[in-house]
């Protein structure tokens, strides 16, 4: 897959995504007995865009900022305030 594939997937808007165009993610198997690059090119061997998934009955769709402070962590969090604001 090229850059400039990537970066077309990423663009697209989540309510254009079509369900059949997309892996389902409990289909994805990563190795993690693999080095880091061949887990990367495992999963985008099985990825028909890395970007959205099926997850059940959803499109989940997944955006990168190039220029966060932030760490995975630190979003994980937030996500887990925010979840038990709600209930």
């Amino acid at each position: 897959m090229t850059m400039e594939q990537l970066s077309e997937l990423q663009k697209i808007p989540i309510m254009e995504l079509q369900r059949e165009e997309l892996s389902d993610a409990d289909e994805v198997v990563i190795d993690t007995s693999k080095s880091l690059n061949q887990r990367a090119q495992s999963f985008f061997t099985q990825m028909k865009n890395p970007f959205a998934q099926n997850v059940g009955e959803y499109i989940l769709q997944i955006g990168y900022a190039e220029d966060a402070q932030e760490t995975l962590d630190d979003r994980m969090v937030q996500l887990v305030r925010k979840q038990t604001a709600i209930m």
